[in-house]
């Protein structure tokens, strides 16, 4: 359920004073309320990159959601602490506090955390550092706050950003990612992104690594393209000529995946890839073999990061906006958004309650929309089930009876919105 006035997400921002300022938002592709409370040690520094993140925050939010609003507080904008807002009485809203910290000065325990250290599911915690305290965060933290893993950054504190939203919902925590790249041109290239990725905590599929000997092969790669829901695709000067990375650029494209391109010295522009979304580093930020040199790298990488929760954002936003667009056409609208999903109800009187993915449906997908269906409501799961193998989805079909929870493929959303509309789903 929303918060107080329909707001979907309330930012709090601590004060010089130790108050917060308090902030209200409507028009992101939330299932579930967000409250985010940030404060930070009390030393000049530390306050000056906590102004920094919220402002990156609220940029961030409006560049992947063009229809935000700000929207007044419940509480009128001022709260004396976290611990007076009202979400904290919500079951379904997700709690983030965000602890800013610096090198020299100690992180206490504020006297408001104690629902944050509660062990609650909805309740998380994330210290944010520069990397110049990663050798003694340790001795920085208080001890309630010291089996938590820490957000570090280097060039600016909007680096912390994708972990904040993994952390608020609007991404997945586990981020994935495809690699597509010519072997010949730049394999060298693409071990050296797939073993930085993966020790930021990605998913990465490399060919080299992921298909076993006797695997169809195309098929696989189709069912890691669903899954990776983003394609780093490397521009080499024969990109081109090879029939797997063409076919993996027309799959990214014609399912919306999210796609960004790193350019390398006499590499091709890619047709339809959008110049904002290619990286494309100065000749001498690459070595003899096309390898980067470590601060290229690291640039690439947070590149990355920031494109992929952007990508994600935006595709759940495009299948939420298609879906009700879909359905309006019929005269039907949403009832209501929970984290289970969005409830519909057919011009027949029948309930439907589905559930999006950006992905091919998952065992997580299923449990998110069963937990909260009560019959008679019907259950339905959209998402890219296509791109699975032959074998998962058989195993998905099962998962779907076992639920008693329609699956429809994204490619299939117009029609499944006729049949909630009339009510035949």
């Amino acid at each position: 359920m929303p918060l107080r006035s329909g707001v979907q997400l309330i930012l709090q921002v601590e004060r010089p004073d130790g108050s917060f300022d308090c902030l209200g938002f409507v028009g992101l592709p939330l299932l579930h309320p967000v409250f985010l409370a940030m404060a930070s040690v009390d030393t000049p520094k530390a306050r000056e990159d906590l102004y920094d993140l919220g402002r990156a925050l609220l940029g961030e939010f409006r560049l992947v959601a063009p229809g935000l609003q700000q929207v007044p507080a419940p509480c009128g904008g001022r709260a004396p602490d976290p611990a007076c807002c009202h979400a904290n009485a919500e079951q379904d809203c997700q709690k983030v506090l965000v602890l800013v910290g610096d090198n020299v000065q100690p992180l206490p325990s504020p006297p408001f955390a104690s629902q944050w250290l509660s062990g609650s599911p909805t309740y998380r915690v994330l210290p944010v550092y520069h990397d110049a305290a990663r050798g003694t965060v340790g001795g920085l933290l208080a001890p309630a706050f010291k089996h938590l893993n820490v957000a570090f950054w280097s060039a600016s504190i909007s680096e912390a950003l994708p972990a904040i939203l993994g952390l608020a919902g609007l991404t997945p925590e586990n981020p994935r990612i495809f690699i597509s790249y010519r072997q010949a041109d730049t394999a060298v290239l693409a071990m050296q992104l797939f073993d930085a990725l993966a020790h930021e905590g990605f998913d990465v599929f490399l060919d080299h690594f992921r298909i076993p000997p006797g695997v169809d092969f195309q098929a696989r790669l189709t069912q890691e393209l669903g899954d990776k829901a983003m394609v780093l695709l490397l521009e080499s000067q024969g990109i081109l000529d090879s029939e797997w990375t063409t076919y993996e650029i027309n799959i990214a494209k014609t399912t919306g995946l999210g796609i960004i391109a790193l350019h390398v010295p006499n590499g091709v522009d890619v047709a339809g890839i959008d110049a904002a979304i290619r990286i494309t580093p100065a000749g001498t930020a690459f070595l003899a073999d096309l390898e980067l040199t470590p601060d290229a790298l690291n640039a690439v990488i947070q590149r990355v990061k920031d494109e992929h929760a952007r990508a994600l954002i935006r595709r759940r936003q495009i299948l939420q906006d298609s879906l009700e667009g879909a359905l309006l056409e019929h005269g039907v609208t949403v009832q209501d958004i929970t984290p289970g999903g969005l409830r519909f109800r057919g011009k027949n009187g029948k309930e439907y309650l589905v559930w999006l993915t950006p992905r091919p449906p998952e065992i997580g997908d299923f449990h998110s929309i069963h937990g909260q269906l009560h019959l008679p409501s019907i259950g339905v799961v959209i998402g890219l089930a296509r791109l699975m193998e032959p074998l998962r989805i058989a195993q998905t079909n099962w998962l779907a009876k076992l639920a008693d929870v329609r699956l429809v493929d994204e490619g299939h959303l117009k029609q499944a919105a006729a049949s909630i509309a009339a009510g035949t789903l």
